[in-house]
């Protein structure tokens, strides 16, 4: 069985960076916020190094075309896309669960 190394885009990392300071500012909690990111890093390596393809596509005409899938851990929406012929995977975005994902899908769109 072949492991997928994972590869975060830049969106993804500026998304992660924004909720682990939303968390650190708005709970004043610097080991809320570790842990918050500690987990999220782990599920994302356990979950999709692996069998990257048990996850479904992402319902937006947009990027299920384009083979966008999405993993939900918690509270958070990870997007991803899988490379087979390098063995990658590439974390497109990570979002709050309800948040808005239209300007992450312009961003994306308009980077391809």
């Amino acid at each position: 069985m072949a492991t997928y190394e994972i590869y975060y885009t830049q969106t993804a990392e500026q998304d992660i960076l924004e909720k682990f300071s939303y968390i650190l500012h708005q709970f004043r909690d610097p080991a809320l916020a570790e842990t918050w990111y500690t987990r999220l890093r782990e599920a994302i390596q356990s979950n999709l190094s692996e069998f990257p393809e048990k996850y479904p596509l992402y319902n937006v005409a947009l990027w299920s075309e384009k083979g966008i899938r999405q993993f939900i851990n918690r509270n958070d929406v990870i997007l991803y896309s899988i490379d087979e012929a390098y063995k990658r995977i590439y974390i497109r975005c990570v979002c709050t669960q309800g948040q808005d994902l239209s300007a992450h899908l312009t961003e994306q769109a308009d980077s391809e």
